[in-house]
């Protein structure tokens, strides 16, 4: 025998009788069923329902014949985010969300497809389905397009882990481009992750330095995989970014020689040049947590650099190693 549905039926069903203090509920004879519709809001981006999401009222649901369009009947979710369609007769359902009807910022609709059966046994006469509503999801592509401010979730696989930087940036790779991340945390506390991972981020579209970035990424992380491989570029493509069209991308400079170094606050930024075109130089910057011995890189050495790309705002670009293997000196 299945584990009976109804108490959780009951459970949404007293959450609805709380905001209707001095009404009676009635069970429905074994002739008849109930089906009940919890819908949420998953404001965290988590794909289950969690502390940080809310109920959704106002939303639209509709009661459908198990096959074809006919709408047997329309219930609307109350304060708790519960819609309950009643003294239903046995049989076989389509519950169905008025996407229409739904706030801009609904860009996902899970739970509310599939048939609902009622059966004429006292733990199948009662139903209930959950219904989550969430932000859109795009590519990093699509997300360097939208307007800021728009709420969204995007998947990818880590370049640059969110820790490796003191400014708390990620940056991603999907198969449409990549995207810098800024603020980034971990979504259950933890340290970070590491490069390849895939991960689903909830952020808001924003700009920096000129550039489309992700504001406040809150990382999931699905699992490990393949750390991506660096795009091998000359100090002039890398100083642009080859005209914008590599920023956030990871690259590697082979064999450039070192021109100049610097202090910069807690970083340190090493300057370097394509042998051929020593006038042409691209600045590599050395987070202070990367722990780098700034000794070693003493100019005329050469050296393999490799980074993603991040912006200055000014038409130029810098290149930020992200841990130490990332560099190879001759």
């Amino acid at each position: 025998m299945r584990a009976s549905p109804y108490p959780l039926l009951l459970t949404l069903l007293a959450a609805a009788a709380c905001t209707n203090a001095g009404e009676t509920l009635t069970l429905p004879s074994l002739a008849a069923g109930a089906i009940g519709v919890g819908v949420y809001f998953d404001r965290d981006g988590s794909l289950t329902l969690t502390a940080a999401d809310t109920a959704v009222s106002g939303v639209r649901v509709a009661l459908l014949a198990p096959s074809g369009q006919d709408t047997l009947r329309i219930a609307t979710t109350n304060a708790a985010g519960l819609a309950v369609f009643d003294s239903v007769p046995i049989g076989s359902y389509r519950i169905v969300i008025d996407r229409h009807a739904l706030a801009d910022s609904v860009g996902v609709v899970a739970g509310d497809t599939g048939l609902v059966r009622l059966v004429a046994q006292t733990d199948s006469i009662h139903s209930s389905r959950v219904v989550r509503l969430g932000y859109t999801e795009v590519s990093l592509a699509a997300a360097r397009l939208l307007p800021a401010g728009r709420r969204v979730l995007v998947r990818g696989k880590v370049v640059a882990p969110l820790q490796d930087f003191r400014d708390s940036s990620a940056f991603l790779v999907d198969t449409s481009g990549t995207l810098r991340v800024t603020d980034a945390r971990p979504r259950f506390g933890g340290n970070g992750n590491n490069i390849g991972d895939s991960v689903l981020v909830l952020g808001t579209t924003g700009q920096e330095a000129g550039q489309a970035v992700l504001r406040d990424g809150l990382f999931l992380t699905y699992g490990p995989g393949l750390a991506p491989l660096p795009q091998v570029v000359t100090v002039a493509e890398a100083l642009d970014a080859k005209g914008g069209t590599l920023d956030a991308v990871l690259v590697q400079l082979s064999n450039v020689v070192i021109k100049d170094t610097v202090t910069s606050g807690p970083d340190f930024i090493v300057t370097v040049a394509d042998p051929a075109t020593p006038d042409v130089t691209v600045n590599v910057l050395l987070d202070q947590l990367l722990g780098a011995p700034h000794g070693v890189f003493a100019p005329a050495r050469t050296g393999t650099f490799r980074g993603v790309l991040v912006p200055q705002g000014d038409g130029t670009w810098v290149v930020k190693p992200r841990v130490p293997l990332d560099i190879i000196l001759n």
